[in-house]
């Protein structure tokens, strides 16, 4: 098996950027920027929303499937890497129940406490995957590389194919191959795991097309989830199914933007110092996300739509460097002492 190289293409950690970029415009668009709230319907500007939403979709994918190309091709975990990530949102939550307590908020001592919990559906599962990704490797490499793609069909027509086309139905109880509530969009352990097999399958096959190809396919994964998201928005309501996480579409586009992405090779110390941000952008953006008036820009000029789209995703993701820094100056003393004694406690799962 290849082993991992000792630097990363930064054309990789460049697409971890653009990868929390989307998930930024992601947030912009229905989470707590709620732009689609605020649209006028049959307007270019929604359809423009609908489509940067579908055209960034694949970011929360695409963030397990670049984590997979590199954990599929070592056993060396480390637990304190997920205390790390745990701490972080617990301080962050903390740290932002405590700002808006300062703005006005009423106190409340049961929301204080929840405040402190590591509430976080990515942080809890991508930990959960980073803990038991080296059992899912030793069953990767016992099998011969046709077993394995047979083994990713299978787990893509059951866990992706399947699952889309009972919840285009509602998802009727007792019918989905991941829990009786159906299969959440894809916010589960099971989804998880089909996209870092997947990942791990194109690290360990050596897959390789052509650039030509991989933009193809993006494009057409694109207007699947769009088409789609249009025609279920106009006609079904509720959130697009195409927009889960399980989607076929958003399971596949993953695999054509690292292949694309892949194909180029080049070392930028600036591109891989800033990706060192990503998480703590993830954690930083949704609580200003309510506060970049949004509202203010929907209905107008798109042009300024879109400028104010991307402007508010690269200035939020710039401003969450900064916050990197200074958080990873003040936890470094703690995390150089207390990391050695829980990476020791590895050798009771590892």
């Amino acid at each position: 098996m290849t082993k991992v190289e000792a630097k990363r293409n930064s054309s990789i950690e460049l697409l971890r950027i653009i990868a929390m970029i989307g998930v930024i415009i992601i947030h912009y668009v229905t989470g707590g920027g709620g732009a689609l709230n605020y649209v006028a319907d049959n307007s270019l500007n929604k359809y423009y929303l609908i489509f940067s939403k579908s055209f960034s979709i694949c970011a929360v994918n695409l963030f397990i499937m670049i984590s997979a190309y590199f954990l599929s091709c070592t056993q060396k975990r480390k637990l304190s890497k997920v205390s790390e990530l745990i701490f972080q949102v617990i301080v962050f939550r903390a740290l932002f129940y405590g700002i808006n307590i300062k703005l006005g908020a009423t106190f409340s001592f049961s929301d204080m406490i929840s405040s402190i919990l590591p509430a976080n559906y990515f942080v809890i599962l991508y930990a959960v995957l980073y803990i038991i990704s080296p059992y899912i490797n030793i069953l990767i490499q016992s099998i011969s590389k046709e077993q394995l793609k047979k083994l990713v069909i299978t787990l893509f027509i059951v866990f992706s194919i399947y699952n889309s086309f009972i919840d285009f139905f509602g998802s009727p109880t007792g019918l989905s191959t991941v829990g009786i509530g159906g299969s959440q969009a894809g916010y589960t352990i099971v989804n998880f795991v089909l996209v870092y097999t997947i990942g791990a399958y194109i690290r360990i096959s050596e897959l390789e097309i052509s650039r030509k190809q991989s933009l193809s396919g993006i494009i057409i994964c694109v207007f699947i989830i769009f088409l789609q998201a249009l025609f279920e928005n106009a006609f079904l309501g509720g959130d697009p199914t195409a927009w889960n996480y399980n989607h076929p579409a958003v399971v596949i586009m993953p695999v054509f933007v690292i292949l694309l992405f892949n194909s180029f090779s080049f070392e930028s110390k600036a591109i891989n110092e800033l990706a060192k941000a990503t998480f703590t952008c993830f954690l930083f953006h949704g609580f200003f996300m309510s506060r970049i008036m949004v509202e203010k820009f929907v209905n107008g000029n798109i042009f300024i739509l879109i400028m104010h789209q991307l402007g508010s995703a690269i200035a939020l993701y710039l401003a969450s460097y900064f916050v990197y820094k200074l958080y990873a100056f003040i936890t470094k003393p703690l995390f150089k002492w207390i990391s050695p004694k829980i990476d020791r406690l590895g050798k009771y799962i590892y």
